[in-house]
């Protein structure tokens, strides 16, 4: 289970990173998890625990790619006036 759990740890890692702005690690983060993902998938994990933990894994790759989205609308976006 801990390395299906690597991934979360990552997004929260790349959160971390987006407040800094900080686009490539985020996009090492996605690359690792997607890479992890591929491995993880040859396995057969059936309907028990450990296949809610691999669907995780899905879900954290979406998370950084919905970071790493935001992330180009704000480098587009004009600075804000204070």
């Amino acid at each position: 289970g801990g390395v299906i759990q690597l991934p979360q740890e990552l997004g929260n890692y790349a959160v971390g990173q987006a407040i800094g702005k900080d686009t490539t690690s985020i996009q090492l983060c996605r690359d690792l998890v997607e890479a992890l993902s591929g491995v993880l998938i040859a396995f057969d994990f059936r309907n028990g625990p450990l296949r809610r933990k691999y669907d995780s894994v899905n879900y954290a790759i979406k998370r950084l790619e919905d970071l790493l989205y935001e992330q180009s609308l704000l480098a587009d976006a004009p600075p804000a006036k204070r």
